[in-house]
């Protein structure tokens, strides 16, 4: 039993974490994204060739979410919860 409590207190403890250091992320002056975009293709192109034409080679359905996934999970990061019309935001008229 406090192993399960103990669990549950751990993964709100993690995602307080990720949630404020998403915050953080997206607050991050454009010199810093810019220089971590340049960062990412440094790494990128220090990745082995093989590995760089495999990536390029899967079907990209692998890397992608159905639409309906997306949308749900971006409401439910938004704090929305699961929409009642089946997707979409719909503007909140009627």
């Amino acid at each position: 039993m406090f192993v399960w409590r103990r669990m549950v207190r751990l993964l709100l403890v993690l995602t307080a974490w990720l949630a404020a250091a998403g915050a953080v992320h997206a607050q991050m002056p454009p010199d810093q994204r810019r220089q971590m975009r340049q960062e990412m293709r440094e790494q990128w192109r220090q990745t082995p060739q093989e590995d760089r034409q495999r990536m390029r080679d899967e079907p990209r359905e692998r890397w992608q979410m159905p639409q309906e996934d997306r949308q749900r999970m971006r409401d439910e990061m938004r704090g929305h919860g699961a929409s009642p019309h089946g997707g979409g935001r719909g503007g909140g008229r009627r």
